[in-house]
């Protein structure tokens, strides 16, 4: 069986003293048939000089102004050529050399998910239950831990740009009801949370994570945010949701030509 040519993509922004570990990271993996895709940000603080001292190494990296995480997402995936895509931010690390190696194997659904370690805590993360029926919680997975066939991409477009973190909830909950999503229990990756624990982070995680779950159609299982479905908030919730879809409407296409959603398995 031949193995699946992996596009790897970093995004970075600022963010010198963390893209160097990444980069060796993955470039120091013993699997060959991987391609490294970097995407900065026009970073002023020596990222750029740091990622093109391994220039000869890349598939391909530009350093230029975007419009947020997605736009660079979304950047990275359209240079991609590999059959498997891998979404590895700036400061996180496959667990070994043989990580890529390891997991190769179980690239045999559209979407593959793995687990992977949070190097603040030491906690792992968890592992999504394939046949998980609440479409919230299956769509919970790590993006760094995860692996998307191209052609779901094709199909479904890419990260949509009004969100600045919860793009991949929102990319996962559009995807899952039409794709397979495949579980393995092996500890992959090494994530650094940065300020991902802080309250203002907490807050608009939880806000976003909302107006996704309605736009999706779904109800929302944020603990902070359950209040708004008692009896007495449900006229404002109804308010936010008209409002949301009106600002949140926009969702990029990628590539060009977009098919609609049929195939659930892909080979």
């Amino acid at each position: 069986m031949a193995q699946p040519l992996i596009s790897i993509i970093t995004i970075s922004y600022n963010c010198a003293d963390a893209i160097e570990k990444t980069i060796r990271s993955v470039l120091s993996q013993r699997y060959t048939d991987f391609e490294y895709i970097i995407i900065d940000g026009g970073s002023t603080d020596g990222t750029a000089d740091i990622i093109c001292r391994h220039n000869p190494h890349l598939a391909y990296w530009v350093s230029e102004k975007d419009k947020g995480i997605s736009d660079a997402f979304n950047k990275g995936i359209a240079a991609a050529k590999g059959k498997y895509i891998n979404l590895l931010n700036a400061g996180d690390s496959f667990a070994s050399i043989h990580s890529l190696e390891e997991l190769a194997p179980h690239l045999t659904a559209p979407i593959v998910t793995f687990r992977y370690k949070e190097e603040n805590s030491g906690d792992y993360s968890r592992l999504v239950d394939e046949s998980e029926i609440n479409i919230e919680k299956k769509a919970l997975l790590g993006h760094q831990a995860t692996f998307v066939h191209r052609d779901v991409y094709a199909t479904m477009g890419g990260y949509n740009g009004s969100y600045k973190i919860r793009m991949d909830f929102d990319f996962f909950l559009r995807v899952l009801p039409h794709y397979a999503l495949k579980s393995v229990d092996q500890d992959i990756i090494r994530y650094n949370a940065g300020l991902s624990g802080s309250v203002k982070h907490r807050l608009r995680y939880e806000v976003e994570g909302l107006i996704s779950a309605f736009l999706n159609g779904k109800k929302s299982n944020s603990y902070v945010l359950r209040l708004l479905y008692q009896p007495p908030w449900r006229v404002g919730v109804y308010s936010v949701k008209r409002v949301a879809k009106k600002v949140l409407r926009r969702r990029p296409p990628l590539p060009e030509q977009q098919a609609q959603p049929q195939t659930k398995v892909i080979g």
